[in-house]
């Protein structure tokens, strides 16, 4: 168990981490990492990271943290586990960890969550992304993405409120790529585009947006043939599995890609680097 810093010293909030495995590093330290304890310290963590600022009831964290098995003196077990988690948090003072008549709440700046940046990046590439501004776009798409270390939570008791948070980190994650290929098309980026969209079309074979990407991207890289032939095997497996047939967006998108349409050449130059976002991550 880490010490306590010295009141004194404590500098700024700690940073959490809930993209891949559960950390916390503390600023006053230049961001080392800490242990975040046992089963019931990380369990308390992953629920309190999953409403960020909202109290949590005692009744609640016994049954997010100990489920079934409620300890008999309970709302003891809490204060400790509580403290627990402060020291980990090297919240000697309770400024970040707070007690509230309706319970406890992590209350650390969003920023200082990388679920929360990561949300943040996300709105901000898709609002440059719809304001024609593809570059502005790409950069915040791609340094929501670097926030991420592995499966959202892993590590963590799948919980109803962490499940729940972590469908939506991972719905997240997933129009993040989305965002991002859009503004790389954009930008010219469609012959680096090819071996992702190819890995992400055989990943999620019947998720109609990466499809539409593909087959864009064999169009501007000259591959009229290739990005035909990339819409029968959809058209092929949406029948099998679905009994449907492509969206109206594809279907337009590979009627003119059948009559040569240059409108769909549209782009601007290949962009070579592909720099990211200094954030305010620890």
């Amino acid at each position: 168990m880490p010490e306590w810093p010295e009141p004194e010293k404590l500098q700024s909030p700690p940073c959490v981490g809930v993209l891949g495995p559960l950390e916390v590093r503390l600023s006053e330290r230049s961001g080392t990492e800490v242990s975040v304890g046992g089963t019931r310290v990380r369990s308390l963590l992953a629920a309190l990271t999953a409403q960020l600022g909202e109290a949590m009831s005692t009744e609640r964290i016994l049954k997010e943290v100990w489920g079934d098995n409620r300890p008999t003196t309970d709302r003891k077990a809490v204060a400790v586990a509580v403290l627990r988690l402060r020291r980990v948090l090297g919240d000697r003072e309770g400024q970040w960890l707070l007690t509230r008549p309706s319970g406890y709440v992590l209350d650390i700046p969003p920023d200082h969550l990388d679920a929360l940046r990561a949300e943040r990046l996300v709105r901000e590439g898709k609002a440059a992304l719809a304001a024609g501004d593809p570059r502005t776009a790409s950069r915040h798409l791609a340094s929501a993405l670097a926030e991420w270390r592995g499966d959202p939570y892993a590590g963590a008791e799948a919980t109803s409120t962490v499940s729940r948070r972590t469908i939506e980190l991972e719905v997240l994650k997933a129009e993040a790529v989305e965002a991002r290929i859009d503004a790389e098309l954009e930008l010219g980026n469609h012959q680096e585009l090819l071996g992702e969209l190819r890995s992400l079309t055989t990943a999620n074979p019947l998720h109609e947006p990466h499809w539409r990407q593909l087959l864009l991207a064999l169009y501007r890289s000259g591959r009229q043939a290739d990005a035909l032939a990339a819409y029968t095997t959809l058209r092929g497996s949406l029948a099998d599995h679905l009994g449907v047939d492509p969206g109206p967006q594809l279907q337009d998108l590979h009627l003119r890609i059948l009559r040569a349409d240059t409108g769909l050449l549209a782009g601007r130059a290949p962009v070579q680097s592909r720099r990211l976002l200094l954030t305010s991550r620890c």
